[in-house]
């Protein structure tokens, strides 16, 4: 039996679009509601996107 070694953590680069995505649908479900948003999730949104763009 070969043994396995442990799993280290997911890249930032992965980590950032899963967040960006869970991010913007967050924003929709929101809206679609019609409640407020918090603005600490747009600040959120913009700099994840700001930093996928300068790759």
């Amino acid at each position: 039996m070969t043994k396995e070694p442990p799993l280290g953590v997911i890249p930032k680069w992965l980590h950032d679009e899963r967040r960006t995505e869970d991010v913007a649908v967050a924003i929709e479900r929101r809206i679609t509601a019609r409640l407020e948003i918090p603005l600490e999730w747009f600040e959120e949104y913009n700099n994840l996107i700001k930093h996928q763009v300068k790759k």
